[in-house]
């Protein structure tokens, strides 16, 4: 294992290298059986079937995996979205999925993809923003998260300023073949009134050069729902400052992570902003590797994104492979940061038969 920490090493050019890595499209490769065998034994893992209510060693918290959110603390005021939202237009695809309500916020992703080359020219629109109702019909508050993990209110969150080029991300690997060849995302997080339970009532605003914001695009409904049980495969390991967990998902498509700083960085005020895991491949019984697609990521909330298998496998999955980890720490009001990133961990997590 290589440890180094990444502002250091990269600087600015090579943290934007390193961000867009995490996204880089499935890859196939084949990995030995025997390699494979050999990894899994020489690192010390902790492997167990466990359920939707998994417990983190040596962490008085619940996690809990959700498919298209990722690893989610377990709280009573958790509701999920339910049925995933979509709308089509003559030039737009937009998308509502894996929106959340938490502790008094509702976070709400938002994509939207174009089959036009250079969208804004195709029509007189050229940014789009979601807004969100609550049961008195007055529009919800915007907020963002500090490093602290305050709540500040803003005026413009919720927007999509300008669709470009699909990314190597699961977006292009789902949509790409369907036509689809620019887009961009937002994570909107709305501040909840007291008591405040949903359902909530949403809109999609287009923005033209000649009208401003107001035309709605979209509007409907926000369903969500108390989450339901699903069994995970959790393994946990030391990496470094931490004790990283992977919840892999029943169907062994899908991948997410959280982690534990040792006591003695929080006790000297240390707080994770980021857990960043870039290289995750699948492997088939085959030995045949593919690497994940990220399914989105955000500073504004504290779960762990997942990552999921978008390519169909030749063979059944057996195993996941790690090979890099990067945390993000902030100490004291968040002036101080530290970024330490954890290489050639060949962490190979086999999955039961």
């Amino acid at each position: 294992m290589t440890h180094y920490n990444w502002d250091e090493a990269l600087g600015a050019e090579g943290l934007l290298a390193l961000t867009e890595e995490a996204v880089t499209p499935p890859r196939r490769g084949r990995v030995p059986l025997r390699r494979l065998a050999a990894l899994a034994a020489c690192v010390g893992l902790v492997l167990g079937l466990v359920n939707y209510q998994a417990l983190a060693a040596g962490v008085e918290q619940v996690f809990r995996y959700f498919l298209g959110v990722g690893v989610a603390e377990q709280k009573a005021s958790l509701m999920i979205q339910g049925e995933n939202l979509s709308m089509e237009n003559r030039e737009n695809l937009f998308l509502i999925e894996g929106a959340y309500q938490r502790d008094g916020v509702l976070t709400v992703p938002l994509d939207v993809l174009s089959r036009s080359e250079t969208p804004g020219r195709v029509w007189d629109r050229q940014k789009f923003r979601i807004v969100v109702y609550g049961a008195d019909g007055e529009k919800l508050t915007g907020v963002t998260r500090t490093s602290e993990g305050e709540l500040v209110e803003i005026s413009n969150g919720g927007r999509v300023e300008s669709l470009h080029p699909l990314g190597d991300t699961w977006l292009r690997q789902t949509y790409y073949p369907q036509g689809y060849v620019n887009a961009d995302s937002v994570i909107a997080l709305f501040e909840l009134p007291p008591g405040e339970t949903g359902p909530f009532a949403f809109e999609v605003e287009a923005y033209s050069i000649s009208d401003g914001w107001g035309e709605v695009l979209w509007s409907g409904t926000l369903p969500l729902e108390p989450p339901q049980a699903v069994d995970v495969t959790q393994v946990s390991r030391e990496v470094g400052i931490g004790t990283i967990t992977a919840l892999v998902s029943a169907d062994r498509y899908g991948v997410a992570f959280y982690t534990a700083l040792d006591p003695q960085y929080t006790e000297a005020g240390g707080r994770l902003c980021q857990l960043v895991v870039p290289e995750v491949w699948f492997i088939d019984e085959a030995g045949n590797r593919y690497q994940s697609s990220m399914r989105r990521y955000t500073l504004a909330e504290d779960y762990m994104p997942e990552l999921r298998l978008v390519e169909q496998p030749e063979g059944e999955i057996i195993a996941i492979e790690v090979n890099r980890v990067m945390y993000n720490i902030s100490y004291g009001d968040g002036q101080e940061q530290s970024y330490p990133v954890y290489d050639n961990l060949n962490w190979i997590i086999e999955l039961p038969q």
